[in-house]
């Protein structure tokens, strides 16, 4: 589960001006899973090099065992005498297609990232409480890295 889809609330820090909360990324362990991991917040505060280094290995893996999987169906296929599944193939090509679009997207030129700087942008938030509650949505602050 990506914890930017985990509607959740932290209590005020008592004493202190700032809260600093720690949050665990997890990450699907099958390779079939849809996984669209971002790295808008974290872009703008690491190292580059590493924080590339590390999304590209995992993300290349991921299509690695797609392709194995892929490539064991299709030849099992073959053996067992049956026409290839053309709109099956095309359709794992789409999906790889998009996986590829996006990792590229997510792996900003190092001139185009604004190091340092977390854009605030305000999206609604759901509904917390009780179905027939009527208080107003809740809203939430997201940061965004800006990228030029």
């Amino acid at each position: 589960m990506q914890g930017r889809y985990i509607t959740h609330q932290a209590l005020r820090a008592l004493g202190a001006k700032e809260r600093i909360t720690s949050v665990t990324s997890f990450r699907p362990r099958s390779p079939h899973v849809p996984d669209d991991t971002v790295l808008t917040t974290v872009r703008p505060v690491s190292d580059l090099s590493e924080l590339y280094y590390d999304f590209g290995e995992y993300r290349l893996e991921i299509l690695e065992e797609r392709i194995r999987v892929r490539l064991k169906q299709l030849r099992d296929r073959r053996r067992a005498g049956k026409k290839i599944d053309t709109a099956a193939i095309k359709k794992f090509l789409a999906e790889q297609e998009a996986f590829l679009k996006h990792t590229n997207q997510e792996i900003v030129e190092e001139d185009k990232v604004m190091v340092g700087h977390i854009e605030v942008v305000d999206y609604p938030d759901e509904k917390v409480g009780h179905a027939n509650d009527n208080k107003p949505t809740a809203k939430r602050a997201l940061k965004r890295a800006r990228v030029e």
